[in-house]
């Protein structure tokens, strides 16, 4: 049975960070999503925030698109959800049926990423790889 080699290892474990690191900016964005429904009070500086975090967001959602390949399972671009997300000032008082969809949107790609995760984590913890 063949081991895990160094190079194999840090790759998965990269993998495994960049994922973590998105998913901390993801619930972030969701923080202030909500807050925003919620709440009439957006200051600039939240504003501002949310607009690069948006930014941040794309980028690197378009990065693991492209580099964890088959390990990220069904994935969709996030780019409409953000793009219907265009303020926070704008999601105070969004119609309950518009918010749902974008709740249940979001919650798609935050199950897809755990998915990948878990999974990438599980073969971490294997003392040789899996045969593919």
């Amino acid at each position: 049975m063949a081991s895990w080699n160094l190079k194999e290892k840090e790759e998965i474990e990269f993998r495994i960070k960049a994922i973590q690191q998105f998913l901390e900016l993801w619930y972030r964005y969701d923080e202030m999503f909500q807050h925003a429904y919620r709440d009439k009070e957006v200051s600039a500086e939240l504003e501002e925030e949310f607009l690069k975090l948006k930014s941040q967001l794309a980028r690197r959602h378009q990065y693991l698109l492209e580099y964890l390949g088959k390990e990220y399972n069904r994935p969709e671009p996030i780019t409409p959800f953000l793009s219907d997300t265009v303020t926070l000032r704008n999601m105070f008082g969004i119609h309950f049926d518009f918010y749902k969809k974008l709740r249940l949107s979001w919650h798609a790609t935050m199950l897809r990423l755990n998915e990948a995760l878990g999974f990438l984590m599980s073969k971490s913890e294997l003392e040789s790889p899996l045969e593919e």
